[in-house]
């Protein structure tokens, strides 16, 4: 493979890096958001709607972790790549092909989730 092309797919491949840890450290503040909402005049009524938000925050943890799993998959290629001279270039297209597709999907249900939760919090919490 070309130096200037293995240089942009690793280029590529630590900006899915960094997205991932992103979308991970606001995942994190979403849950910590979470858990103030609870422990300040929480409508208990509420409680199976907060419920679901938190297995949704979970469940995208899971998500992120899959998709650090294929990152580093993909790294493993990329560093083999350059001592194989070329030899594994169509795995590591197919695994980029489809990495790129899986995060731009995640960021896309990541984003909408952020906006339903903080539609959540601002119309359905009354926070006094």
């Amino acid at each position: 493979m070309p130096a200037l092309k293995l240089k942009q797919l690793q280029y590529e491949n630590d900006i899915w890096k960094r997205t991932l840890s992103s979308m991970l450290d606001e995942n994190v503040h979403l849950k910590n958001r979470l858990s103030e909402v609870l422990k300040n005049k929480f409508d208990k009524n509420r409680l199976e709607e907060a419920e679901g938000y938190q297995s949704r925050f979970l469940k995208k943890d899971e998500l992120i972790g899959l998709l650090r799993n294929e990152v580093a998959e993909v790294d493993k290629l990329l560093v083999k790549e350059v001592f194989d001279d070329g030899k594994i270039i169509k795995e590591i297209d197919r695994k980029l092909t489809k990495l790129r597709k899986n995060i731009i999907n995640a960021e896309k249900q990541f984003g909408w989730l952020k906006s339903e939760f903080n539609s959540y919090l601002s119309e359905k919490i009354h926070m006094e």
